[in-house]
């Protein structure tokens, strides 16, 4: 259900892109529905072995971040890149530009 509910809100998106830049749109929402996959498998590797682990180096051990987490953070922050780009291709609409004050001062000047 949630996969479903998420791909309608990617269609909608798309619905949104301009015809000629929709190719684009969709290669970046296959890549994203396969980081929120990627992200869920490491959410639940995170949550069952943890944030941190021991890592032994020669006679010490040192406490690290888990590479799960680290993938994590990495992916998280890949994902809100592309989820920018993807947004970024909708063209605003008349009336937003026009009621958008920094518009109207550039606009002006």
């Amino acid at each position: 259900m949630k996969t479903r509910k998420k791909k309608a809100d990617f269609e909608e998106i798309l619905q949104r892109i301009p015809e000629d830049r929709q190719v684009i749109g969709r290669k970046l929402i296959t890549e994203l529905q396969f980081m929120e996959t990627t992200l869920e498998n490491l959410r639940a590797q995170i949550k069952a072995s943890g944030e941190t682990e021991e890592f032994i180096q020669g006679t010490q051990n040192f406490l690290r971040e888990s590479p799960a987490l680290k993938g994590y953070n990495t992916t998280v922050q890949r994902y809100s890149v592309m989820f920018r780009q993807l947004t970024d291709l909708m063209q605003k609409s008349q009336e937003a530009e026009k009621s958008n004050a920094i518009y109207d001062f550039l606009k002006e000047a």
